[in-house]
């Protein structure tokens, strides 16, 4: 990097070589990286642009922008991702959550009665669950994950989150929880195996392969879960689970093969089907 006088120097520079490296949103990601590299929020680059650069900034600063260049993404670098309003710490071990998500966690909290039990499957960076139980003050709730790295990073979340006594984690697969909830939602791998080896680059290198491919065909974490939910669902109580852009038909089919009712398939801003909810039948009156 050539020497500068200020901070709109080093940002125009850092974007051009980014956007040379075919990076989308090579601004918005400069701003993100100063912003960290500053120890500042992401609005506050705008009032240092004129500021005179400071050497040990700079070093961090390229650090970061050199880490983006080799297609690590800007929330693996800073160490967080912001998931419906708030921080969650990420790691290499778990799923970097995405926006999508977030459509499972608001139609979640809309079926979660008060003072309601919920699990997650596959809980990772424990967002959906810590997400629900922060949204929902009186709610409790179980995460499970295989990952004992991923629990470790699910509890500082929920720490972080002041959740106490009203979450738990326990690590094994998806039938490893005990109890019976109001409410199951899980983000369960789903990619092919085809498919995650053309995953670009900053998925594929980053994200846990454990937390991406669902089997050949991506759906054999929901041949196991639909059971699991099935079992520890009360009368009446949700399972909502995520899914790919062309898995909604197959969910659904499995969904409604065994006995779940009211069904509904969800589509996420850009039109695509990405959640399904189907919820056990009530006891008769």
């Amino acid at each position: 990097m050539s020497l500068h006088c200020t901070w709109q120097d080093i940002m125009r520079e850092a974007a051009e070589r980014l956007r040379a490296a075919g990076v989308e949103g090579a601004a918005r990601d400069v701003r993100l990286l100063l912003a960290h590299a500053l120890g500042i929020e992401p609005v506050g680059v705008i009032a240092r642009e004129m500021d005179a650069i400071d050497g040990a900034r700079v070093v961090d600063f390229e650090s970061a922008v050199t880490r983006r260049l080799a297609g690590e993404p800007v929330s693996r670098i800073r160490g967080w991702r912001e998931f419906f309003g708030r921080r969650f710490a990420v790691s290499a071990d778990v799923l970097d959550p995405r926006p999508d998500t977030e459509l499972l966690v608001e139609a979640g909290i809309e079926r979660l009665p008060r003072g309601g039990h919920m699990l997650d499957l596959g809980t990772g960076s424990g967002c959906i669950l810590a997400t629900v139980l922060a949204e929902c003050g009186d709610a409790t709730g179980v995460g499970v994950d295989l990952s004992p790295a991923a629990l470790a990073m699910a509890k500082r979340n929920a720490e972080a989150l002041g959740l106490g006594e009203r979450v738990s984690f326990v690590e094994g697969s998806w039938n490893a929880a005990d109890g019976v909830f109001d409410l199951v939602l899980s983000n369960p791998p789903y990619v092919t195996e085809a498919e995650f080896e053309r995953l670009d680059i900053d998925v594929k290198a980053f994200d846990p392969e454990l937390a991406l491919v669902g089997g050949p065909d991506g759906l054999a974490p929901y041949r196991e879960i639909v059971p699991v939910a099935l079992k520890v669902l009360k009368p009446g109580g949700w399972l909502g689970v995520e899914f790919g852009s062309t898995q909604a038909a197959e969910v659904a089919a499995m969904m409604a093969a065994a006995g779940l009712i009211e069904i509904e398939v969800l589509t996420d801003l850009a039109g695509h089907d990405r959640a399904a909810f189907g919820r056990r039948a009530p006891n008769p009156a």
